[in-house]
């Protein structure tokens, strides 16, 4: 039983459309993966029949959302744009970036303009920040929200977030290299304020005390609810085993997805321990030339497709791919051409090398990023040729099916 008086306000409505949207889902997920839906008491109706992908445009038209001079400030975003749709119709999101390696909370009607959760003297704060550079926690040195979405009480907020440690040798980088893990945070208040529940996804090769340029761990989380469970896909780079790739871990919604209730995709099951253990990377084809060259997966269940939608980035550009049941996905797609080659792309010379990152797709008529439709927006990371300063724009999509 929802406790209303518990809940910020607007967030029964917000809280019921959710449940329909995971009732979609799980019936969807029955339907494709050959179960039927007799006797099930959380199928509601038959699902759609599945669509393939046929075309997915994107306007040439770009919108620059959070400009310079945001008091949000550059470097938006540096990891998804989680968002809620709220019962009046208004959007929070959570943005991470900013100049403060941590997470910013926004409100917004348009989801084009902002307005700070926190603020002090005028200036917009941070809702969760980096644990305390120079120690060993897996979040010393970088919070960023990847996916936010309702716990199973129906009146907080959970989140999954990238975390970087940076130190090495008992040196402090200045974030290159990086060792990253994947944490999970609770809010009780709408998702203004956030308390650690610690690391829930860890790779297998531990951080070691020197480490070559650039990031090593598990990185850059988007989450999807579906059957029962939290799925996550993330990047995983472990450098003493060579093996990289897409990774998938999965824990229980009933238990909010608590540390050391998560498994990883591994061998074909869900196998082996969400903090350390092994796992089998998906297969996943961007540029076969290139294929080491993928990465910030966000992953949605689109309703027009009646299948799970992922964009990410890879040496053409963004890519597009489907997939029914989070493993198996289509190859990639362009959507949206890099300015040069992915792969070749280099922050330290000046000016650095362009680039759009970190994708998400946004239908705003859906409950959130966790959902999504035949149109809507795809927001990403634009960089301004100014050191690794990026700022955030967004083009208009719109999917054709078979």
């Amino acid at each position: 039983m929802l406790n209303r008086s518990l809940m910020p306000k607007g967030c029964f409505s917000q809280v019921s459309l959710y449940r329909r949207r995971r009732q979609v889902v799980f019936a969807s997920l029955l339907s494709l993966w050959g179960c039927g839906d007799s006797g099930n008491p959380n199928t509601t109706a038959a699902p759609a029949a599945t669509k393939s992908l046929s075309s997915f445009t994107v306007s040439s038209d770009e919108q620059n959302v959070i400009p310079p001079d945001s008091p949000f400030g550059v470097d938006n975003p540096d990891e998804h744009v989680p968002f809620l749709r709220q019962a009046n119709g208004s959007f929070r999101l959570w943005l991470a970036g900013g100049g403060s390696a941590g997470t910013f909370g926004l409100s917004s009607s348009d989801l084009m303009s902002f307005t700070s959760l926190v603020s002090k003297g005028g200036a917009a704060m941070g809702v969760l920040l980096p644990s305390g550079p120079g120690t060993t926690a897996f979040d010393a040195d970088y919070a960023g929200a990847g996916s936010v979405f309702p716990a199973a009480n129906g009146t907080d907020l959970l989140m999954i977030y990238h975390a970087e440690n940076h130190l090495f040798n008992g040196v402090l980088s200045s974030g290159n290299p990086f060792y990253a893990a994947i944490g999970l945070a609770r809010s009780s208040d709408g998702g203004v304020t956030w308390t650690r529940e610690g690391e829930i996804i860890g790779a297998h090769d531990p951080q070691l005390p020197t480490q070559t340029t650039g990031g090593a761990g598990a990185l850059t989380p988007s989450a999807v609810e579906s059957g029962g469970y939290i799925y996550v896909i993330f990047r995983e780079i472990d450098p003493q085993s060579k093996v990289t790739g897409f990774a998938l871990a999965r824990a229980p919604i009933a238990i909010d997805g608590v540390p050391g209730s998560w498994q990883k995709y591994s061998g074909g099951a869900f196998s082996t321990a969400g903090l350390g253990g092994a796992f089998t990377p998906l297969n996943v084809v961007l540029d076969p030339t290139v294929p080491g060259d993928m990465r910030q997966p966000q992953v949605s269940f689109n309703v027009y497709l009646q299948q799970f939608l992922m964009v990410s980035v890879g040496n053409g550009g963004i890519y597009a791919q489907t997939s029914a049941d989070l493993i198996n996905w289509t190859p990639g797609v362009v959507v949206l051409q890099a300015p040069v080659p992915d792969s070749t792309v280099n922050l330290s010379t000046k000016p650095p090398s362009p680039f759009n990152w970190y994708p998400t797709i946004i239908s705003m008529d859906q409950p959130s990023d966790q959902m999504s439709d035949q149109t809507g927006y795809i927001y990403y990371a634009k960089g301004t040729g100014v050191n690794s300063e990026h700022l955030m724009y967004r083009r208009a999509f719109n999917i054709i099916a078979k």
